[in-house]
């Protein structure tokens, strides 16, 4: 004690911090065990790695809840000089990433009859090395307001996203990795152009500090607005918002599928809470920045481009990649409320979008592994001979469509309701713009969603359905994969029902902010 007490006050205040990092630190220590674990067995073993991951997972939700918990009580403790940003907002998407992790693993998981090519046992360490760096990466997007933590954060989970991009280690996943990494440094370069303006203008990399605020306040709005806007361009880009939303649907066709639901949904939810701290400090601090009308005309543009270019689409991920792309503009609708109910509608809406697209592309795996082959019209009539089947991905589309009774039409309704009522309060005509579009979008959503279950239940098989031998490990592994299914899905039809346990959690997020 006596020795940190002689320490300079910023380094004791660092010390102090140290504590609170535990679940990054459980993430760092994972990637380092399973790197040595990779490297001490030559006989590697599927089931080695996933239990490793699911220590790491639980390892990382405990101190998680530990923190929440703790912070319930003392909400002003220092997090590292103001680097890094640690609240009950950070805590829930944190565990959000955790729970996808959790699910993408089983997943993953083949018994080694079935060993596809990114499963191979030479790599497969490699591979949940990527997926615990991406989960790095988006713990702290989610914990910072520093411009500089910020970037290092965004470049992990995007180097770790090229690498995982290729992994089927073929000339369609190759292209698909090399036009990420070309996309991906289009937008950090312009993301980190704007940030050293905003540097520039201000004098400091903190958005939340005073200098931040009054810096910006006293700039050029001309100049301001550029630093801004290309800053946001970063986070567009990991949000698959237009016009940065190109990448996605060649990307989720060539990965992996696991991969493909691992990037729908981590990314793009770190990518989201990033921008629900910034957002109202950075377009409060530059009043002549148009920031409301800028978000709003990306959001009706993502939504429209999204389900648009879905209704044409063959090919099942291709389907789903689009479908992320309009789900990121519903996201951008509760980030332009910038309030309480805003925030309550995005936490809600992105619990719901992880369970609905999890289970999603679950699914599209499953089809794939009974038919081949990922094309919509090869499904014909797979919903008669295996009913589960059919009727989980009923309810996922009926859910990702935002129709009852499920959670997805809660948390659209919630979505169009918090931007209502700021209509109501502010009277800007672009936030009713913004709602019919939402509205408008999602009747058009329901056309595609439907068209698998359509080809399910409604289309003859042409011919016989192609199917793999099931070996006892193989019918484990489709044990499995049920069981995380119906994971998945039970939340969807519990929050229609009885939202209050999740209201309740995320009303003591809100309630602090």
């Amino acid at each position: 004690m006596e020795i940190i007490a002689s320490l300079p006050n910023d380094l004791r205040l660092i010390l102090r911090s140290g504590p609170w990092l535990w679940p990054e630190v459980v993430l760092v220590a994972g990637i380092v065990v399973v790197l040595m674990a990779d490297l001490l067995f030559r006989k590697k073993s599927s089931i080695l790695f996933i239990s490793l991951l699911i220590l790491i997972v639980l390892g990382n939700g405990f101190f998680l809840y530990q923190q929440w918990n703790v912070l319930s009580v003392d909400e002003s403790l220092p997090r590292f000089l103001d680097l890094l940003v640690l609240d009950r907002l950070a805590i829930y998407l944190k565990g959000l990433f955790g729970l996808a992790l959790l699910f993408v693993v089983l997943m993953s998981f083949r018994c080694r009859s079935q060993q596809k090519s990114f499963e191979r046992l030479d790599r497969i360490g490699e591979y949940y090395i990527m997926l615990l760096g991406i989960a790095l990466g988006a713990s702290l997007m989610v914990s910072t307001t520093h411009l500089l933590t910020m970037y290092l954060a965004i470049e992990l989970v995007s180097l770790s996203s090229y690498i995982l991009a290729n992994f089927n280690f073929d000339r369609k996943s190759a292209e698909a990795s090399v036009k990420y990494i070309l996309y991906g440094g289009v937008a950090s370069g312009l993301m980190l152009y704007g940030m050293s303006l905003l540097y520039g203008l201000t004098g400091t990399l903190s958005v939340t500090s005073e200098a931040f605020i009054e810096g910006l306040g006293t700039a050029s709005p001309l100049l301001s607005s550029i630093a801004i806007g290309f800053t946001l361009c970063g986070f567009l880009f990991k949000i698959s918002a237009v016009p940065f939303h190109i990448w996605t649907p060649d990307i989720y066709e060539g990965a992996p599928t696991p991969i493909a639901a691992f990037f729908s949904v981590v990314p793009k939810l770190a990518g989201i809470g990033l921008l629900l701290r910034i957002v109202p400090h950075v377009f409060s601090a530059a009043p002549d920045f148009p920031g409301e009308w800028l978000l709003g005309i990306i959001a009706m543009v993502t939504m429209i481009a999204g389900n648009v270019a879905a209704l044409h689409q063959t090919d099942a991920k291709r389907m789903l990649a689009y479908s992320s792309i309009a789900h990121s503009g519903f996201l951008l609708v509760g980030v332009l409320v910038i309030d309480r109910w805003g925030m309550y509608s995005v936490l809600f809406y992105a619990t719901v979008y992880l369970c609905m697209n999890l289970a999603a592309f679950w699914l599209i795996k499953q089809l794939r592994a009974r038919t081949g082959t990922d094309r919509i019209a090869s499904y014909r009539g797979l919903g008669l001979d295996a009913p589960w089947l059919g009727v989980a991905i009923l309810l996922v589309m009926v859910a990702l469509t935002g129709l009852p009774p499920t959670a997805g039409f809660t948390a659209k309704l919630l979505i169009f309701s918090s931007l209502w009522d700021h209509y109501q309060q502010s009277a800007e005509p672009q936030l009713l713009y913004v709602l019919i579009v939402g509205v408008f979008n999602t009747v058009i959503a329901l056309f595609y969603y439907l068209k698998i279950p359509y080809y399910l239940f409604f289309k003859k098989a042409e011919k016989a359905t192609k199917t793999h031998a099931v070996t006892s490990q193989g019918q484990f592994s489709f044990f499995l994969d049920k069981i995380g299914i119906s994971l998945l899905i039970i939340p969807l039809l519990l929050l229609f029902f009885k939202a209050d346990w999740l209201s309740a959690i995320i009303n003591q997020i809100i309630s602090v902010l």
